[in-house]
């Protein structure tokens, strides 16, 4: 090859680099400015949704009403905590009004998807199948597994707590599951596991004598509500969150929505919010 055909070849590969890394850091700042618009929640991609929002001044929420206390259908309207939470976020939003769409717990996510309503807020646990296509919040309620015991007597914190007790659990419940899980380590049981039919029977069981339960936190509230005698742990023993979902798309809405939440939970409205209804 002579000398005029390389300088050629090698002006052309200097030129093919230029190119290439040029494309590869434009590609880095708009990776990087969209990401630091996201966390600055400003002078970034526009958020269409967050814009019609304030426009019409109105949240469009889905929700499924056939899950109480979260959702039910009241004398002439939905009602319930996440009707309640849908309210007292919009207000922090500065948003005035609220429009509930009623879904069916199979049509939540293609009608968030359509565009039909900006933001889901029924009982929803995150998964992470759909994570590319949703965003979820920060949790605004814990569903997981809790004890439920005497009031005059300390509730244990964990497993280890319950030697030579009885634990009563609903048969196939997430806490059913994690006890036998945990007494198979074990050649003597350290704890006698009561297994029934239902929550409410494990928590039955405590007011005829049996020593702790482990249940979901939705029917421990609900029944130690009825029953003064007994309290329920203020952590869960197994998580299970319930958050709210929006389109990705829509980042700005979600920012918003994660700050109005950490305003109700610092303010005490949250919790207001939860013991209202459980």
């Amino acid at each position: 090859m002579g000398t005029a055909p390389m300088k050629r070849r090698i002006q052309w590969l200097s030129t093919k680099r230029a190119l290439v890394s040029g494309v590869a850091l434009l590609s880095f700042l708009v990776v990087t400015s969209s990401t630091w618009a996201l966390v600055r929640g400003g002078n970034g991609p526009t958020d269409a949704t967050w814009e019609r929002i304030h426009r019409d001044d109105t949240l469009v929420v889905g929700i499924d009403p056939s899950f109480p206390p979260f959702g039910i259908f009241g004398k002439d309207r939905v009602e319930g905590l996440d009707a309640d939470l849908a309210q007292a976020l919009a207000e922090k939003m500065g948003v005035a009004h609220v429009r509930l769409v009623v879904l069916g717990y199979d049509g939540l996510y293609d009608t968030l998807a359509l565009g039909f309503v900006d933001v889901l807020i029924s009982a929803l646990h995150p998964e992470a199948r759909r994570k590319g296509v949703v965003l979820y919040t920060k949790p605004y309620f814990d569903a997981g597994q809790v004890f439920v015991g005497h009031a005059d007597t300390p509730l244990p914190e964990d497993l280890d707590g319950l030697t030579g007790a009885t634990l009563a659990v609903e048969l196939g419940s997430e806490g059913d599951s994690q006890a036998r899980r945990w007494l198979e380590d074990f050649e003597q049981p350290p704890f006698e596991l009561q297994r029934l039919m239902a929550s409410e029977d494990a928590m039955q069981a405590i007011l005829e004598g049996q020593d702790w339960a482990l249940v979901d936190a939705i029917s421990a509230r609900l029944f130690v509500n009825d029953h003064p005698e007994l309290v329920v742990s203020a952590l869960p023993l197994i998580s299970d969150p319930y958050v709210m979902a929006v389109r990705r798309s829509d980042w700005r809405l979600y920012l918003e929505l994660n700050q109005a939440l950490d305003a109700l939970r610092r303010s005490g409205q949250l919790d207001e919010i939860i013991a209202r209804w459980l």
